[in-house]
């Protein structure tokens, strides 16, 4: 009886383990997501701006691109696709990657095409009619709207 209830603690506690921690040597959510992000924007720019120069080998040109990636996050090309077999295998924290990565694509798509606001000042704007041309309506800029107001 008592190897009873010590087995079933054994795999309770097992069973409660954080699902979605990363084991040593693998890339945290967060660390991979910019990684793969740029990852994937190097491969998209190899392939549509590069592929137009016939002088350059795209997969060198890739490959060099990734390498400056790697450099600038701090990560061994290894450890990278080492926690890019983890996250594969592990479909659930993938999901949660591939899905803040959409998100984010999103957001900047948002913002690249967000209407800007151009708040002009109207005040020092005259609309006024030009006295010297009878008949027509010219509109003109009046110099003495355009004084500071403190």
């Amino acid at each position: 009886m008592k190897y009873l209830i010590f087995i079933v603690g054994f795999f309770f506690i097992i069973g409660c383990n954080d699902k979605t921690g990363t084991p040593s040597g693998i890339l945290g959510k967060q660390k991979m997501q910019s990684v793969m992000w740029d990852i994937i924007r190097a491969e998209v720019f190899t392939e549509q701006f590069m592929k137009k120069d016939s002088l350059k080998n795209i997969s060198i040109e890739n490959l060099k691109l990734q390498n400056a990636i790697f450099s600038i996050h701090k990560v061994t090309r290894s450890q990278y696709y080492e926690s890019y077999d983890y996250y594969v295998s592990h479909t659930d924290l993938i999901r949660l990657v591939l899905d803040s990565m959409s998100t984010k694509a999103d957001r900047d798509r948002f913002e690249l095409y967000k209407p800007i606001e151009i708040k002009l000042p109207i005040e020092k704007f005259s609309m006024l009619k030009r006295p010297d041309i009878a008949g027509q309506f010219k509109y003109f800029f009046n110099p003495f709207l355009y004084g500071d107001k403190k």
